[in-house]
C-alpha cells in the first residue's frame, strides 16, 4: 500500500529511539522483519540510508518510521511511500 507523507522536521532532536534497536532504520527492520535495502519513495530506487520520521497526509500528528535515502529524508514536499510504516508510538497499528 503507499501513502503520501511528509517529513516530520526536528525529529532528530525531539525522537528517543527504544533500547535494543542501533538506528531507526533497525527499528524498522526488526517491526517488520523486511530488509531495508531501498529507499520507499515510490519513485526512487536509491540505497535507503535513514529510518525516516515522516507523518501520514491528512492522518493526524502521528510519527512513523519508513526507510528512505538522504535526499528524501531531507525533502519538504510532501510525496509518496511504499509501506508498510512502523508508528513510533506503539499504541499505533503497523501500516502495512
Amino acid at each position: 500500500m503507499n501513502y503520501k507523507v511528509t517529513n516530520v522536521n526536528g525529529s532528530a532532536s525531539k525522537a528517543v529511539l527504544p533500547s535494543g534497536y542501533s538506528s531507526w532504520i533497525d527499528f524498522w527492520e526488526k517491526k517488520t522483519g523486511r530488509p531495508a535495502n531501498t529507499c520507499h519513495c515510490t519513485t526512487c530506487w536509491q540505497k535507503a540510508t535513514d529510518g525516516a520520521h515522516v507523518n501520514v497526509v491528512g492522518y493526524g500528528n502521528y510519527w512513523y518510521i519508513v526507510p528512505l535515502c538522504h535526499a528524501h529524508n531531507l525533502s519538504g514536499d510532501s510525496f509518496w511511500v511504499e509501506g508498510p510504516l512502523v508508528p513510533v508510538n506503539p499504541n499505533l497499528s503497523i501500516l502495512w
